[in-house]
């Protein structure tokens, strides 16, 4: 899932949410190619409900990794 945020300074970041059992199903497939990815902006998280979402972006607010989790959103 991709998400949009919006700091109270009106800059906009965006990062990619998804759960454990979705990357197993991914790299379940037999036509995998290349067999691997690198991707710094990835929250992984226990479900995709609103609530947890919610929960782990405000804990990554509160410790200052939100910008390192997130890239910046270029609005054409």
């Amino acid at each position: 899932m991709e998400i949009t945020l919006t700091f109270t300074d009106g800059s906009k970041r965006w990062c990619l949410v998804t759960t454990p059992q979705k990357l197993v199903k991914h790299f379940s497939s037999d036509n995998l190619d290349p067999p691997g990815f690198n991707i710094q902006h990835l929250i992984i998280n226990k479900t995709l409900d609103i609530s947890d979402v919610d929960k782990i972006l405000k804990r990554l607010d509160e410790q200052d990794e939100l910008i390192i989790a997130s890239k910046p959103l270029f609005e054409s």
